[in-house]
């Protein structure tokens, strides 16, 4: 089990926040920010149909220690709550779940990764909300935030929750 807490700081209510985990993967490793990722890096938007260049760049960097789930990138979406995954080929796909809530501007948000069970779960404020993301999640993963305004974000990794 791995837990990670993320203090945001959010300066625009409007903020485009995501937080999750991720397959080691270069993001920027002859992919490029304006012509590939077009200025916005956001690895859980991008399959074969929607930046197919970085699709196939992410998912060339394959190595055997990604096990064999399809899932590379999982993200809790600040806004609304959203719990989205990709496999960076046939697209996103919005998983619902118990316990779903939005960050209304500043706070911490946990996130437990059960390699075991295969889960996801969230923490809102120190308040377990629930498991975002209900099992297929095996193999190497690390964590990553997308932020699309402007805000402060600090990570502690941190002892898991019982």
């Amino acid at each position: 089990r791995h837990f990670v807490e993320f203090a945001i700081t959010s300066i625009d209510q409007y903020a485009s926040i995501y937080l999750g985990v991720i397959r080691p993967v270069s993001l920027t490793n002859d992919i490029g920010l304006v012509a590939d990722w077009r200025g916005n890096v956001n690895p859980v938007y991008v399959s074969s149909r929607y930046k197919a260049a970085v699709s196939e760049k992410l998912r060339s960097q394959r190595t055997a220690k990604w096990g064999d789930s399809d899932i590379h990138c999982c993200s809790y979406d600040c806004e609304d709550g959203c719990c989205r995954g990709t496999d960076w080929d046939t697209g996103e796909t919005e998983y619902e779940w118990h316990g779903r809530e939005g960050l209304d501007g500043s706070g911490t948000i946990g996130l437990l990764l059960d390699l075991d069970e295969g889960t996801l779960s969230l923490f809102k404020n120190h308040r377990r909300l629930g498991v975002m993301k209900g099992g297929g999640l095996s193999g190497e993963y690390c964590w990553f935030v997308s932020a699309c305004a402007s805000c402060s974000i600090s990570m502690l990794k941190i002892r898991a929750p019982n």
